[in-house]
């Protein structure tokens, strides 16, 4: 009986051992792409490189892209968050919170004084089709098990 139930008991604990309820992400990084007249801005732009060593923990999907203006092709760095929904389903998806504009320097663009978003800016730079996705850069995304 005292078999059966260490059997039991091992046999449990195999099982949930296997269980990893941790998400798995996937990883990319573009070493290819210059962005902002830099080559490799994920190892040569210290403010993008630091954005992504302080998230390289985060829950959440993050996508860095590089947008360019068709007709100034001035450049800029947009910061895609989109949050994992799992414990978080009261988390807002809000695109105004979550998907931030960069200049090349790192500031962020379309924030007003008060440190509030400037609403008409964003949707601009967002809906005149003025600017358009020219490459990832990286990003960090949850992949299904």
């Amino acid at each position: 009986m005292k078999i059966k139930r260490a059997v039991y008991f091992l046999f449990s604990l195999l099982i949930l051992s296997g269980c990893d309820k941790e998400p798995k992400f996937e990883i990319y990084e573009n070493h290819e792409i210059s962005a902002c007249a830099i080559t490799d801005p994920v190892e040569n732009s210290r403010w993008l490189s630091d954005f992504i060593d302080n998230n390289i923990g985060s829950t959440n999907n993050i996508t860095i892209y590089l947008y360019s203006n068709n007709e100034t092709k001035e450049e800029n760095i947009v910061i895609d968050i989109t949050p994992n929904r799992g414990e978080n389903s009261n988390v807002s998806a809000n695109p105004y919170f979550w998907k931030k504009v960069y200049s090349c320097s790192g500031e962020q663009l379309f924030i007003t004084e008060s440190g509030e978003i400037d609403y008409e800016s964003w949707d601009n730079f967002f809906y005149s089709n003025l600017n358009n996705i020219k490459g990832i850069i990286w990003y960090r995304k949850i992949v299904s098990q």
